[in-house]
């Protein structure tokens, strides 16, 4: 986030005073510059590595995978596989795959599913990020970082972060796997209910429209139908909307 960032997301808030004084710095300084993004812990302000300066290494190393698995999560690596790919892979398995998918064409059927290794929590009440839900996505981005930042300190593990998957298809690869794995649908009715709902979604980034203001969201899983893909715009939350803590290696720059 910089300077002109913070100047923005405060008009867009109304809050057109602390947007002026914002302009002021920015202004004396001569030039833009970029600010720690940081989560609030009691009192205490921790920062939190923006994920624009970090690079997704392809596996864990030992000592964070034991410390994940110890700590409840389960690993998966989706198959760099797109959408309609899977579907056909859990039909031949005469397996359900997707009840819907939104139409977007190639910007959802094309994208594959990100080929690294990724750690979830399967537990329905750790499976979200808390406080995700009816946020947007950048809303969400931000208790992402926070939870984090909670995680690398709780389990001492330095390089590691949470993200917001770009593509609806690693969500949906992940969701097969455990399923092919564990024969339990993520995304499923007692997900739902740890949330007090009656179904729940996992935020993406893919976009579904030309603009990029919708973006896609998976879930809503049923045993006798399958997974949903749906959209929404980035902008705004939805109740049923969460980001899914999704644990992934990473190098610090």
């Amino acid at each position: 986030m910089s300077l002109m960032h913070s100047e923005r997301e405060l008009k867009r808030m109304g809050e057109k005073d602390l947007a002026k004084i914002v302009a002021g710095v920015r202004g004396k300084l001569g030039k833009d510059i970029d600010l720690p993004v940081t989560t609030a812990k009691g009192d205490k302000l921790q920062e939190v590595p923006a994920v624009e300066a970090l690079r997704l290494r392809e596996s864990f190393t030992d000592t964070e995978w034991e410390a994940l698995i110890a700590d409840g999560a389960l690993i998966y690596r989706p198959l760099a596989q797109t959408i309609p790919t899977q579907r056909e892979k859990q039909t031949k398995k005469g397996k359900k795959s997707f009840s819907y998918v939104v139409d977007a064409g190639d910007r959802i059927n094309a994208v594959p599913s990100r080929p690294v290794e990724f750690a979830i929590y399967p537990a329905p009440d750790r499976f979200f990020v808390p406080g995700s839900f009816d946020r947007s996505v950048k809303q969400e981005e931000r208790d992402v970082a926070g939870d984090a930042q909670d995680l690398r300190e709780r389990l001492g593990l330095e390089n590691i972060t949470e993200i917001i998957p770009d593509e609806a298809s690693t969500l949906s690869d992940i969701t097969f796997q455990h399923l092919d794995a564990t024969g339990r649908w993520l995304f499923g009715p007692e997900y739902a209910k740890a949330q007090g709902l009656d179904w729940v979604y996992g935020r993406t980034k893919n976009a579904t429209n030309p603009a990029g203001s919708l973006v896609a969201d998976v879930g809503n899983a049923k045993a006798d139908n399958g997974l949903d893909v749906g959209g929404w715009d980035r902008d705004y939350g939805r109740r049923n909307v969460g980001a899914v803590r999704l644990v992934v290696p990473v190098e610090v720059k």
